[in-house]
């Protein structure tokens, strides 16, 4: 018979060796401090002690467990394989330990427990402001911290926990990252254009008519960065002139109002934004875009994180009808 996740926890809390065990928080907290400072005099001002106290408490860590956790120089300290590993676990206990109290203030105003959802700019609008709506006609108040950023910055916040859910594109890179996904809906991405632009006078503007005037795109490495590239490439175009590297709807709106410039945007994403009407859509969509949005999450997400899936599957559906997506 298999083990509850419970159990299974406190099985293996029970196999730790002994040194572990004995670590405190405090302890934790100065393992990553000098992983991040790689100094010992720093290390030890932020943490109101000498250094050669430091020294001490560290020799006796590494005596207990039998390894060198740091590399010491003459000039700096640096962790080793194994002072990484430790470092590495030392912040995820941390990590999660930071949410003890926001936690407990949700439950105790009568929501639950928090989910932290990693979203990529702009895109929270499609999805959030419904799924907020959701729980409420359901009587299922819940808090949900947004963390709006670029898919290269939200993954290692996934993978340090700090985020329970990552609202993205399951592209290769979202499906190659080791986390389980849920596909929510699909969003083409599409070239957009101010409403005086002269290409949104033209029936059927192409990419070669795109490449003769200035762009925003998103910065380097990127997906969306990638997609333009990758596009111009594949119709054997070069890359048009670049005047500025952004990723805010708001400021490229603004900015395409005002000058004869191009970017990308989701189609849906603009539909739900207050600059629809400021944008016209070229109708030149990039194809080697992933239109499929959806969640990745770790193969054990907490129950309010799957509540929070569910909704957000019930959610996109709506999304998806034909009379919210023409």
């Amino acid at each position: 018979m298999t083990a509850s996740p419970p159990e299974a926890s406190a099985r293996a809390l029970q196999q730790l060796p002994h040194a572990l065990r004995k670590l405190r928080v405090r302890d934790l907290e100065l393992l990553c401090l000098l992983a991040r400072t790689r100094s010992f005099a720093r290390t030890a001002e932020s943490g109101a002690m000498t250094q050669p106290a430091l020294s001490k408490w560290l020799r006796e860590i590494e005596h207990s467990l039998d390894v060198s956790l740091f590399a010491r120089t003459t000039r700096r300290v640096a962790p080793t394989v194994f002072g990484e590993a430790l470092v590495e676990c030392a912040e995820r206990v941390l990590t999660d330990l930071s949410g003890v109290t926001p936690t407990m203030q949700a439950l105790s105003s009568g929501l639950g427990k928090p989910v932290n959802v990693g979203v990529l700019h702009g895109a929270a609008s499609v999805l959030i402001p419904n799924v907020l709506a959701q729980m409420e006609r359901d009587g299922r108040p819940q808090r949900v911290n947004l963390w709006d950023d670029t898919f290269d910055r939200l993954l290692p916040r996934l993978r340090w926990r700090e985020i329970d859910l990552l609202v993205c594109r399951l592209d290769a890179n979202a499906l190659n990252s080791g986390f389980d996904a849920t596909p929510l809906y699909e969003d083409d991405v599409y070239v957009l254009a101010g409403p005086q632009h002269p290409l949104a006078r033209e029936a059927k503007p192409s990419w070669e008519d795109a490449a003769c005037y200035p762009w925003i795109v998103a910065p380097q490495n990127t997906p969306m960065r990638n997609t333009i590239e990758t596009t111009f490439a594949h119709h054997g175009i070069a890359m048009p002139k670049v005047i500025m590297e952004s990723t805010s709807l708001m400021t490229n709106a603004a900015t395409a109002r005002m000058l004869p410039c191009l970017f990308l945007s989701a189609k849906l994403m603009v539909q739900r934004s207050p600059y629809s009407n400021e944008l016209r859509n070229l109708r030149l969509r990039c194809h080697q875009f992933e239109g499929t949005v959806g969640v990745l999450h770790n193969a054990n997400p907490s129950n309010a994180a799957l509540s929070l899936i569910e909704i957000m599957q019930t959610v996109a559906h709506s999304i998806a009808s034909p009379s919210s997506s023409a």
